[in-house]
């Protein structure tokens, strides 16, 4: 990436993203994480410019109802402390702000091929309130989750199914149960089990007693045999069911 003033004093900064280079998966320190690829430069500035917008949606949503419950139900979408203050950054002790994204025609984009963002000088008072709600939420967090099935619950009729993921990210709980929100993901918990591949998974991480679970969770992709992501050797123990109390009710 490509970044700098158009000019010398100037306050206009403009920065230029290769819309197909890669961007490394890998978090420091992980080294449970080596090996796991990478991800476009497309998709990356295609999920930031999704955070600005869900952000400035929370801003437009406090200007009508003075609250600041759109910044917390945003942040599936992309907000986040980071975001809010980077935006405060840009309105503090300013006339104003934008921010125009335009996207390579090399690289076909979903909608429009330019994006425009405007802030308010005013918005900055608004950013700093949300900022600090957000640094200071004990709330569900919303995270993608890297592992090992470690079990399949019995399928009921109608529900999108359940199992339980061993995460080998240190930052994160152990082993999560995770709820998933459609039953065709379902499928690829079981495709992930049955070959020993790692499976990618998002979601509401929430802790009740001594469980985690994630809710209303989505299989992102299976990223390929385990081996190429765990750190030890783990053995693989059999499909374990929903209504065996032990895997449910034990410690983490």
């Amino acid at each position: 990436m490509l970044m700098g003033q158009t000019a010398p004093g100037s306050y206009i900064v403009t920065a230029f993203v290769p819309p197909t280079a890669g961007v490394p998966l890998k978090s420091e320190p992980e080294p449970a994480l080596e090996g796991l690829g990478s991800v476009s430069s497309r998709s990356v500035s295609e999920a930031v410019v999704k955070a600005v917008e869900a952000t400035l949606e929370a801003v437009e949503h406090f200007r009508s109802l003075g609250t600041l419950s759109g910044f917390i139900e945003g942040v599936p979408n992309g907000v986040s402390y980071e975001m809010t203050n980077a935006l405060l950054g840009m309105a503090a002790m300013s006339d104003g702000a934008d921010i125009t994204v335009d996207w390579d025609p090399a690289v076909p984009a979903g909608g429009s091929q330019s994006v425009h963002f405007e802030l308010k000088g005013s918005d900055a008072e608004v950013l700093g309130k949300a900022a600090q709600q957000l640094a200071e939420d004990t709330g569900p967090q919303y995270v993608t989750i890297i592992g090992r099935v470690h079990l399949l619950a019995k399928k009921q009729a109608g529900s999108p199914g359940v199992f339980g993921v061993e995460s080998i990210s240190s930052s994160l709980p152990k082993k999560v149960r995770v709820r998933l929100a459609d039953e065709e993901d379902y499928h690829e918990a079981i495709r992930a089990h049955e070959e020993d591949l790692a499976l990618q998974v998002s979601g509401r991480l929430e802790k009740e007693g001594n469980l985690s679970w994630l809710y209303n969770a989505t299989v992102v992709r299976i990223l390929g045999p385990l081996e190429n992501f765990e750190t030890r050797k783990r053995r693989r123990g059999p499909v374990a069911h929903i209504d065996q109390p032990p895997l449910f009710d034990s410690p983490e």
